[in-house]
């Protein structure tokens, strides 16, 4: 795996949307910006061809990260406007905050799919050793 060094540390690949194994490529080609093809995500890496799904369905699990991110939101917020005083309001602010929040939501799940579990299950392919 040497020959796959990190430019930067692999929190801030994690952050950037890079590839989990050489750190350069971007993971998603399209702005989060672009609501119609947020979700697009790549094959594979152009830089050290890291395939991003290494079988079909890969990405389902991240369904599970998406879960647990909603979660921490809704609790987040609900203590958080209770100590305001805002309660009553949460009702629509809560949903309101997971639309908008919808695509930060998609692609770190995907992103947590592709640095804490593809190492862990398929190590011969992320290390590129056979």
């Amino acid at each position: 795996m040497s020959e796959h060094k990190h430019p930067r540390p692999r929190f801030i690949s994690f952050v950037l949307c890079r590839c989990p194994r050489c750190g350069k490529d971007k993971i998603f080609p399209n702005s989060i910006l672009n609501v119609s093809k947020f979700a697009e995500t790549k094959y594979a890496c152009e830089n050290c061809k890291l395939n991003y799904e290494p079988e079909p369905g890969f990405f389902f699990g991240a369904m599970y990260w998406s879960y647990a991110i909603i979660v921490a939101i809704i609790v987040t917020m609900s203590v958080a406007m209770n100590m305001l005083g805002l309660f009553d309001y949460a009702i629509v602010s809560i949903p309101v905050a997971i639309v908008v929040f919808l695509p930060v939501i998609f692609r770190y799940s995907r992103m947590l799919m592709l640095y804490v579990v593809y190492p862990m299950m398929y190590k011969e392919q992320y290390t590129g050793k056979q």
